[in-house]
């Protein structure tokens, strides 16, 4: 026999038993799974990870789709596994399971090219997709596709956004984005929105500071309606936090143009506007703001607050009780409302004071109206001392009030408890 005719022989019998054995590796997974599914001995998924690993790298082997789908199979019940003692045995099986799952379907695709697609590009990830969204795309074995579809990858989703809660909750927010980014993948290949995994991606990449992932994830959010005006918030207090102002406020004004009910939105630019000194402005909104959503005691409290600060004491007394009598126990209210007396007291006393002895009728004039705010004031600070007995400034006020009333034992006994705090 010719020489180099045998040594060909030889070289065709080796790839040929070479391939069956990796055939017969592909083979054995498949019955072992079955085997499993039929038994539930966690040893049979051992043997056939062991079986279909070497058939995922040979070159021959590792281009089937029955290699992936059959391996998928076996992480899928690994990963799944109710039997906990198992399923430890597999960490990160529910990750294999899906990239096997994907590269069945890669290769399972009649089309020419799709099999060399890099899913680690963005191009090809369209281009993967585009195929597996086509009717008329063809498989080499439907039936794997329909498992896949179907059974395997509703429940993958699932696990995902599972395994993203359980990091988030456990302070593990790398790996809490990642599942959930998982999820929001799995439901994008079955043509779903995954609302839920793509929120709790973007809190995730919040923790992780993050920010400008987390901002593209809520905007995402709120084109599909998920999480109301509270998206719009978080949105506002990463720009708050990067002190980027011209965004937050975008962000708070996009939120109220979408929901000009809320509150907590219109507050935040009502905030704005009075830190911003855009006063006018500011009142404007506050009055559709109560009109709104008139049981609001905060709204009434800061419409006083700035009519306070322009001096206008009747309308702040206005808004001041009328938040008072939504919540009695409103604290900055009540307060800020024996405060308001308390001052506008002291404003009369020292204007007294600035008279000469020639000038007693004015003199008197402006000690009455002193003692009128001192005596208004009175109730309202005892009645804050009776909602936060331990805040300072009330007790420092009410010192000066009795002082200045004459009530020596109520000034005795304040005086010491300022004292002694």
């Amino acid at each position: 026999m010719n020489l180099n005719k045998t040594i060909a022989l030889g070289s065709a019998l080796l790839l040929f038993g070479g391939l069956n054995a990796q055939k017969a590796k592909v083979v054995s997974a498949y019955n072992y799974n079955k085997s499993f599914e039929r038994d539930k001995e966690c040893s049979e998924l051992v043997k056939g990870i062991e079986s279909i690993k070497p058939a995922t790298k040979d070159e021959k082997t590792s281009s089937w789709a029955k290699t992936w789908y059959y391996g998928g199979n076996l992480y899928f019940n690994a990963g799944l596994n109710p039997d906990e003692e198992c399923a430890a045995k597999f960490p990160g099986a529910i990750d294999k399971s899906y990239e096997y799952y994907i590269k069945s379907i890669l290769y399972n695709i009649q089309a020419e090219g799709a099999s060399e697609l890099d899913l680690e590009k963005q191009e090809d990830q369209y281009k993967f997709v585009g195929y597996i969204m086509n009717r008329e795309t063809s498989y080499e074995d439907v039936s794997y596709m329909r498992d896949i579809m179907a059974n395997k990858f509703p429940y993958l989703a699932n696990a995902f956004v599972n395994k993203g809660v359980e990091e988030f909750n456990a302070g593990n927010h790398k790996n809490a984005k990642e599942y959930s980014l998982k999820s929001v993948q799995v439901n994008g290949i079955l043509g779903r929105v995954d609302s839920l995994g793509m929120y709790n991606a973007a809190l995730a990449a919040e923790q992780l500071e993050e920010d400008e992932e987390a901002i593209q994830l809520y905007t995402m959010l709120t084109q599909i309606n998920y999480g109301g005006p509270d998206i719009f918030m978080y949105m506002a207090n990463i720009h708050g936090r990067n002190q980027d102002t011209a965004k937050k406020i975008e962000a708070i004004r996009a939120g109220i143009e979408k929901y000009p009910e809320n509150a907590d939105l219109i507050r935040e630019e009502l905030s704005h506007l009075l830190v911003t000194g855009q006063t006018e402005e500011a009142l404007n909104n506050f009055d559709k703001a109560i009109e709104k959503d008139p049981e609001n005691p905060s709204l009434y409290y800061n419409r006083g607050l700035i009519y306070d600060q322009l001096q206008d004491y009747d309308k702040a007394e206005v808004d001041y009780k009328k938040a008072l009598e939504v919540d009695p126990k409103f604290f900055d209210a009540i307060y800020n409302l024996g405060a308001m007396y308390y001052n506008a007291g002291v404003e009369w006393n020292n204007k007294a004071s600035s008279y000469t002895l020639n000038e007693t009728d004015k003199y008197k004039v402006a000690n009455e109206k002193a003692n009128t705010y001192f005596t208004k004031a009175k109730p309202a600070l005892e009645k804050a001392h009776e909602l936060n007995p331990e805040d300072r400034n009330t007790m420092a006020s009410l010192v000066q009030i009795y002082a200045r009333l004459g009530e020596d034992e109520l000034w005795s006994k304040m005086r010491e408890k300022l004292g002694a705090n």
